[in-house]
């Protein structure tokens, strides 16, 4: 029985053109196997010309194919490109099967063969309506995440940045080079400019305690550094449709943990480390696409005995699952890897720990991954300020949670009085809009409110504060003045030198550390 792709229309997602029906799809397919095949084209070459038209010939049809060239190029490069990535090995396998139906269907049709003709036609449009799926997951997990870095960049570097992120979407495809020119011009060009701002302007602490010198920078300054003003652009399609399949309603939520279940019986032939990095946000882009929906009313029918109403029988709407995932997966995955070899000037730890962070398709996980690379640059600009002065010079980065004061001071209906707060909060003296938490981690955080004799309901609520707290994040430049006095006589030239390298002395003014700033141990988050 022959089977069709499912309609690709969804209420907010378009298509970027009509896709031809059947007949005029079929005689496209073939005005470009024939030459090929007169030509005896060898048979790479002839999948990559077919994948190429066929492409282009059901675009049409696939919600918000992108119209810029590189992004398209990106796409048939993903599609085309034999790579070692266990989902490329399946695509590859619906790619190769492709041409080699099409040639028999050509034949049959010489032949008259009309037994075999119907069951190749239905085996072809199978197999085209599973690549269509394919490219469609492609579509929307190179969209989101491109439409998540412009909103993230449009955030934090304002129309500029914003303008500049254009500008490399339309000359790069989503590959390493791609990543390597973001990082060049987001991160370590702004956290440069931003240094020297900073130190122009006086935006610094020098202190001194005991036998270390301390130069302190805060990390608000240097996001401050990014943008003259804040700016927000609206959402797009692709971005839209991602909040519906990831709300936390009753339904979304029954709906992908179907879809998930689908998928982990579907894609149990990758690895499972693979599988489980990526499955959750392969499940979110599936549930995108109106297959979903088809899928899980197939799902609940068959649960509850009734005969399915859906038009397509429920295997192939599994399949169309499986291929619509893996076409996501292969792009996401390869985005990541391309986007950390484009770090290489960071360390193992830090690679690992950027691997952690870019595991979601959130603006709050990509903003994660973005202010992490930030603080690593920066630090990392410290440090090779002063790296060949050994154990004389090194570099801290510490950390404070704090909360809004608005929300600290709703709790006041739940019985939090002005001493609770005292005891729990102190104010953050570089943010009059900000409390810092007096303890360092969440065992210290529950003794204190056992000693307090706090509620358990507004236990729980200031647990949550704790949880979503934002960070303050310092960077300390500590000088040590043993280690210097141990290598040279005249310490007040050799300080002065240390100094000069930081571009501290250009300023006479710099503000003093503040009371109540954030303490030089690390806090654990």
């Amino acid at each position: 029985m022959e089977q069709q792709e499912t309609d690709q229309n969804c209420p907010t997602l378009t298509c970027a053109g009509t896709r031809p029906e059947w007949p005029a799809r079929l005689e496209a397919y073939f005005s470009t196997l024939r030459p090929l095949k007169e030509r005896s084209t060898v048979r790479e070459v002839l999948e990559r010309e077919l994948l190429l038209a066929f492409i282009e010939i059901n675009s049409g049809g696939i919600s918000e194919y992108p119209m810029l060239e590189s992004q398209q190029q990106s796409i048939i490069n993903t599609l085309c490109r034999r790579t070692d990535h266990p989902a490329d090995a399946f695509l590859r396998k619906l790619a190769g099967n492709f041409p080699l139906l099409l040639n028999r269907l050509d034949k049959e049709q010489s032949a008259g063969d009309e037994a075999a003709l119907a069951q190749t036609t239905a085996m072809l449009r199978n197999t085209e309506s599973l690549l269509v799926k394919s490219v469609q997951g492609m579509v929307f997990a190179m969209g989101l995440t491109t439409d998540n870095y412009e909103e993230l960049i449009m955030r934090h570097f304002g129309a500029p940045g914003l303008s500049q992120f254009a500008d490399l979407i339309k000359t790069h495809q989503l590959d390493q080079s791609f990543w390597r020119e973001f990082v060049e011009r987001f991160i370590a060009q702004h956290i440069a400019e931003g240094y020297d701002h900073l130190t122009s302007e006086g935006k610094f602490l020098l202190s001194k305690d005991g036998q270390q010198v301390l130069i302190r920078f805060l990390f608000d300054d240097v996001l401050a550094t990014l943008h003259d003003t804040p700016g927000e652009i609206p959402k797009t399609r692709v971005q839209t449709a991602f909040e519906t399949a990831s709300a936390e309603d009753a339904a979304s939520q029954s709906l992908r943990k179907v879809v998930q279940a689908c998928l982990l019986k579907g894609l149990s032939f990758l690895p499972g480390e693979l599988l489980l990095a990526h499955l959750e946000s392969a499940a979110f882009i599936v549930c995108m696409d109106p297959v979903a929906q088809s899928l899980y009313r197939a799902m609940q029918a068959r649960a509850s005995g009734q005969p399915a109403q859906e038009k397509y029988p429920l295997p192939f709407l599994m399949e169309q699952a499986v291929a619509l995932a893996l076409g996501a997966m292969l792009v996401l995955s390869q985005a990541r890897e391309h986007f950390l070899a484009a770090l290489c000037s960071l360390r193992c730890d830090e690679l690992e720990a950027v691997r952690s962070l870019a595991q979601g398709l959130s603006i709050e996980s990509l903003e994660r991954v973005l202010f992490y690379l930030l603080e690593s640059s920066f630090v990392g600009l410290l440090r090779d300020r002063a790296r060949d002065e050994g154990a004389k010079v090194s570099v801290r980065s510490i950390a404070a949670r704090r909360s809004l004061v608005p929300a600290v001071e709703a709790l006041a209906s739940s019985g939090l009085s002005r001493i609770r707060k005292s005891q729990i909060w102190t104010q953050d003296p570089t943010r009059p809009d900000m409390l810092l938490f007096k303890t360092k981690n969440p065992q210290q955080l529950t003794a204190l409110m056992q000693v307090l004799q706090l509620e358990e309901p507004l236990q729980a609520a200031i647990r949550t504060l704790w949880d979503k707290a934002p960070l303050r994040r310092d960077f300390l430049v500590v000088i040590d003045l043993t280690q210097v006095a141990r290598t040279t006589q005249n310490i007040k030239a050799k300080l002065t030198e240390l100094l000069s390298k930081y571009g501290v002395l250009q300023q006479q003014n710099a503000a003093p550390v503040p009371p109540g700033s954030a303490a030089a141990e690390p806090t654990q988050p």
